[in-house]
């Protein structure tokens, strides 16, 4: 009888659920308009690498998150993480990485970058929401965002947005600074105002 109950589940419940994180990981490419400016938003590929790196650097500056390993490593990873990114007149100005944990139904926002003289424009605003309404379409209960206990303004972001602040992860950066994980349940719905998107 349970193995009758396992095989109906892996069936239907398993392969819908797999369906579904397969179509919202299967992005298509397109202009959109931020702000009154036309992007084009992309599914990151090996040969982004070393614009993000760049731009991960400019955002960051000292306190730069991932060296070029890590991003090679994200972007051969297809079945469970992927990149959106922004270009403007052909040139990287912000992206987003995500890690999908299936066993613990999350959407882990691993890294969010943006030019600096890109920010304030409501690029962050726009990659994070996009990356909720994926996670919702993939029916996953979370999303998390884990950044810099001193990065301030990525914090007021997703605060605006509904997340909420858990646990502290003491030396989580190469430089020793700790990291602050925030959640987002996605049982409840968020309503996202639009003023919101000056940041």
């Amino acid at each position: 009888m349970l193995n009758k109950f396992k095989e109906w589940y892996r069936k239907n419940i398993h392969d819908q659920k797999e369906q579904r994180i397969s179509e919202a990981l299967d992005f298509k490419n397109r202009l959109v308009e931020i702000g009154g400016m036309k992007y084009f938003l992309a599914k990151g590929s090996m040969t982004d690498l070393p614009d993000l790196v760049k731009v991960d650097q400019a955002a960051y500056g000292s306190k730069v998150k991932w060296g070029t390993k890590r991003f090679k490593t994200g972007l051969k990873n297809r079945s469970d993480r992927f990149y959106l990114i922004l270009r403007h007149n052909d040139e990287l100005v912000g992206f987003i990485c995500i890690v999908i944990s299936r066993k613990k139904s999350c959407c882990h926002i691993e890294n969010l970058a943006i030019l600096p003289g890109f920010q304030k424009r409501g690029l962050g605003y726009f990659l994070v929401t996009t990356i909720i309404e994926r996670a919702r379409e993939m029916d996953l209960r979370r999303v998390i965002f884990t950044c810099r206990k001193s990065n301030k303004r990525s914090q007021s972001l997703v605060r605006d947005l509904g997340f909420v602040p858990g646990e502290e992860q003491d030396h989580y950066y190469d430089d020793g600074e700790a990291a602050v994980n925030y959640q987002l349940h996605l049982d409840k719905r968020n309503y996202l105002a639009a003023n919101n998107f000056g940041r």
